[in-house]
């Protein structure tokens, strides 16, 4: 199956080759980035790409936004050796780590961006300040399309930018810009493995530019390939087994080898018979520590001055990316099966067991009787479930620049972009075959002959499953994916003169004003197995269908005013506001709305520098909330207040909890039994969840007050303190919440059925009282009834120190971010989460892990042509979320951690640098508690990896080559 394809795409792709070849085979000067201009001709096209920095469109020279603005510099990224921007962005103090290389079961084959942990779908992506084709329905940007080797530097804005960007920028913003004037051809190759000589890391880069017509015009193109290898959780002793968080023993899945029946337990092979033997299935060892990538990239860059009020620019971006997954092999995980006891596979005493458990008369071999219960079976002979994510994505710009007068510019683009998924998976099993396979009289012979059945034999040791029955049961799907975004802008900045200003101020108004357009369409396809929420066992649930897409026309304006400018007390006082109009349309929603700012900066002295902003963000829902089937999926929770173990802390099933359990759903005989309700398998339960086509916009209110102190040339100190408080926020309840809201008498006090979340029990558990297998889960409705806030502090340091008797220079960073509240509340009727210095279960799904403190601190020794390099990462101490389940104690905290990563460079003769980096120079393993005490997707291999280190003592090597 192939991916659609479209002529554009195509003919520009072809074009990038036949770039490439037109370059190599061009002379062309040392590579040098914004080399000096040699002609007046290139001294006028640099005018006209005047400064900007990323927080506002007003470019004038002597003004800078009051929005915090951090940036990463090219010789930052250069020192850290990433092959993908998410390498070095998760670390940042402000950026929480999403999906990654970290992830693997919950893995969308992508790499995202999550500023202040409020979610990658509240962060906004750009290049060169314009926006980049999200590839997912959820509006999210893949950051393996950003072509690292031609960033010049990184801005985030991490205090809501929404009046300048976009309305959806409630985090705020990050700014990729890349180089400009590039000449020459730069070679960039390194590779990096760990000290257990595994987890290799290659990529290779090779741009090529040139100068057009004496530096009127300029032309870029960079084509790289990158090759990441997985590493299995069972490569590594704190991963390879199987940790229970609740007692810190072995634990697994309780779909394991030999086949469980339910009423009956496991079936002894050795015996031939149900004899109560319980045996867990080790699932860490298959898993992947870090997924496997193959990514191809090609970007062109282009530009030309017409005239001096016209310059015309294009950017073109293809990337195919590959992300490869592994999860544990696949099985039958409580589903319901119609079983037939005549089979001759089933052993005698087992044969009997089951006619006696469920009321079967004849008992003998032929017989066509058959009962219908649960049956859990890991069918290790199919091998691992594994899922492949082939993405495509290609982005094409055109714009035109320039000035209109000396005072005024402007800037106006097109930009059509396509990102493309196809998404393999195998290893799983047909639940309709399966079914078919149980149905036999002689084990030879299918009652139902069609497509080949092959008779299962479900009851021996492993290896039972024959090659034939598993060539039968295994079932490839597909699903594609597919978004489309297509922009217009246009803006004009400048100022109003030296006629139009404050009396007492040095510098013009600045004004810039602009309109733009968006429409995007998306839309998710899967095969009939997909959609179908039981037919593909193991899969964590139905893949639906889904169609959608919206439209969004805006209008801004944004103003600096200098009120004073070089006074005693007023070095500068300047005013800032902007104001956002957005149209939104989407299926059921069309409304308008307002984003705005308004800030002041006050510079007492030249040195010292107080800024403060209030921003309004008005975020409208995406294709995914709006538009995505309610189907059941997989949730997290590591007990269920209905099994036997919990309810013994109730008073057993006749307590108060346990006839509520009873009055939500759970069978009697099931909650008297000796077993009771199935627990979750694996920290996994069903819920019931999707979108909801009559959500409306969610509104953000941002504020910030901070201070920028440069007493001495080589010293600059900033530190902001933010809030954002988003109300009517899209948000749904958490699977906890549902649970532990209605069954714990903390939140519902009474234990009373008519509680909201006892009414989102009602129909939610299977035949066997689980929420496991079949079982619906609590309707998890999506709704504008939340409200998130978050606050906390970012403090920036920068100082060098020249060095006497030509010792070179000294220069250190610091960054740290303290957050001092992560408050989220998916509606009234539940409890609140504190989600700040904690993991666990829900806020692992609410925003992952937020720190109360973190920080990075850099030392840097550079003399002549040598650099060296330490770097100090810290994480602060973080506690298990508060809530009833008992966790195993070692496992409810984990102490601070702190690495320290060592980078050197040398510039040799003949103009090539070679980098060496070692991350993790203490080779220091990641903290472990277990496998269930937090989501599937960061908590795996008995810690968190898209957090703490899991490869160890890593070793880069890279050479940068000029020509």
């Amino acid at each position: 199956m192939t991916l659609k394809t479209t002529k554009l795409r195509d003919a520009i792709v072809f074009a990038l080759c036949v770039g490439a070849t037109s370059l190599a085979g061009t002379g062309l000067a040392s590579a040098q980035d914004a080399a000096a201009p040699a002609a007046p001709a290139a001294e006028d096209a640099t005018t006209l790409d005047r400064i900007q920095v990323t927080g506002s469109r007003i470019s004038i020279p002597g003004l800078t936004t009051n929005s915090p603005v951090m940036t990463v510099s090219q010789e930052e990224i250069a020192r850290n050796q990433p092959v993908s921007a998410e390498d070095f962005l998760k670390i940042v103090p402000g950026a929480v780590p999403s999906i990654g290389p970290g992830t693997n079961n919950g893995s969308n084959g992508g790499a995202t961006i999550n500023l202040r942990g409020l979610g990658d779908n509240r962060t906004v992506v750009l290049m060169d300040g314009r926006r980049v084709v999200p590839f997912n329905l959820f509006g999210v940007v893949d950051t393996n399309v950003i072509p690292v080797a031609l960033i010049d530097s990184v801005d985030l804005v991490t205090g809501g930018a929404s009046a300048v960007y976009g309305a959806d920028a409630v985090a705020g913003v990050v700014n990729f810009v890349l180089k400009r004037n590039f000449e020459g051809i730069e070679v960039n190759s390194s590779y990096g493995q760990s000290s257990k000589q595994d987890g290799d890391r290659r990529n290779t880069t090779v741009t090529m530019g040139m100068n057009l017509d004496d530096g009127r015009g300029n032309f870029v193109l960079s084509l790289g390939k990158t090759d990441n290898d997985p590493l299995l959780q069972g490569s590594r002793g704190f991963s390879e087994f199987n940790l229970d968080s609740t007692n810190g023993k072995p634990g697994g899945s309780g779909t394991s080898i030999p086949t469980g029946v339910g009423g009956l337990g496991q079936i002894n092979p050795a015996t031939g018979s149900f004899d109560n033997i319980v045996t867990r299935f080790n699932y860490n060892p298959y898993n992947f520590n870090q997924t496997a990538l193959d990514r191809w990239q090609a970007t062109a860059l282009g530009r030309y001055e017409i005239n001096e009020h016209a310059e015309a620019y294009t950017q073109l971006l293809y990337t195919r990316s590959n992300v490869f997954s592994q999860i544990a092999p696949g099985g039958l995980f409580g589903g319901e099966f119609d079983v037939m006891v005549g089979n001759p596979l089933i052993p005698t005493t087992a044969r009997q067991q089951m006619c006696a458990e469920f009321g079967i008369a004849d008992c003998s071999v032929g017989s066509t009787e058959t009962f219908r219960s649960t049956i859990t079976r890991r069918t290790t002979e199919l091998g691992t479930r594994s899922t492949d994510f082939q993405n495509k994505v290609f982005q094409a710009t055109l714009g035109v620049r320039g000035d209109i007068t000396d005072n005024w510019r402007y800037d106006a683009y097109w930009s059509h972009g396509e990102a493309d998924q196809l998404t393999v998976s195998a290893g799983f099993l047909s639940k309709a075959r399966t079914q078919q396979a149980l149905l036999s009289t002689d084990g030879v012979n299918c009652v139902d002959p069609s497509n080949g059945c092959v008779p299962l034999n479900l009851w021996g040791p492993e290896g039972s499953i024959s090659k034939d029955s598993k060539k039968f049961l295994e079932v490839l799907t597909f699903a594609t994916q597919r978004v489309e975004q297509e922009v217009w802008s246009g803006s004009v900045n400048g100022d109003l003169g030296d006629n139009f200003k404050s009396p007492w101020a040095d510098y013009p108004i600045g004004l810039a004003f602009g309109l733009e357009g968006r429409k995007l369409d998306a839309r998710n396809q899967a095969d009939a197995a997909s959609r179908d929420p039981n037919e593909v066992q193991g899969s964590g649930g139905a893949n639906p269908d889904v169609e959608g897409s919206f439209t969004l026309r805006e209008a801004y304006v944004e103003t600096i005013v200098p009120l004073i400018s070089g006074k005693t007390g007023a070095h500068a006082l300047n005013f800032e506001a902007g104001y956002r109009h957005s149209e939104f349309k989407s299926g059921q929603t069309d409304v308008d709305y307002g984003s705005y700012k308004y800030g002041l900066e006050w510079a007492p002295i030249e040195s010292l520098r107080f800024r403060g902003m209030f921003q309004r963000a008005t975020r409208a829902p995406n294709v995914n909330e709006l538009f995505q089937p309610i189907v059941t999926g997989l949730d997290n929770t590591a007990v269920d207040p209905c099994q036997a173990t919990e309810l013994a802390k109730h008073g057993g099933p006749n307590g108060p909890v346990g006839q509520l359990c009873l009055a939500t759903g759970v069978p009697a005989d099931v909650l008297n039994s000796d077993d009771g309700v199935e627990e979750p398998s694996a920290g996994q339960a069903n819920a019931f969840a999707g979108g909801n086509p009559i959500l409306g916009p969610e509104k953000a209110d941002t504020q910030t007050l901070g201070l920028v102190w440069q007493p001495l040339e080589d010293l600059s100190v900033t530190l902001d303190y933010w809030k954002i408080d988003i109300k009517d926020a899209i948000t749904r309840p958490v699977l906890g919440d549902a649970l532990f809201g209605c069954y714990d008498q903390q939140y519902n006090p009474t234990l009373s059925i008519s509680h909201p979340m006892c009414q989102l029990m009602i129909g939610a558990r299977g035949n066997n009282g689980s929420l496991n297998g079949e079982a619906r889960g609590p309707f998890l409705d999506r709704s504008n009834k939340g409200r998130i806030t978050t606050s906390g502090w970012d403090l920036g340091v920068r100082y060098g120190i020249p060095l006497a008797n030509e010792w070179g220079r000294l220069d250190f960073s610091l960054d740290v971010t303290k957050t001092d509240k992560y408050d989220y509340q998916a509606e009234a009727a539940v409890p609140q989460h504190d989600c700040v210095g904690v993991y666990g279960v829900s806020c692992n799904v609410i925003a992952g892990i937020v720190y109360d403190y973190k920080s990075n601190f850099r030392a840097v020794w550079s003399i002549k042509d040598f650099e060296l390099g330490l770097n100090w990462r810290h994480l602060s101490s973080v506690d298990v979320e508060p809530g009833p389940v008992e966790w195993f104690k070692p496992y409810t905290s984990i102490d601070a951690y702190d690495y320290f990563d060592l980078t050197m460079a040398y510039e040799l003769p003949w103009n090539a640098r070679i980098n060496f980096t070692v991350n993790n120079i203490a080779d220091k393993k990641p903290p472990v508690v277990g496998s269930n005490i937090g989501s599937t997707g960061f908590n795996s291999g008995n810690t968190f990896p898209q957090y703490y280190d899991t490869l160890g003592r890593y070793y880069t090597m890279g050479i940068t080559m000029r020509f």
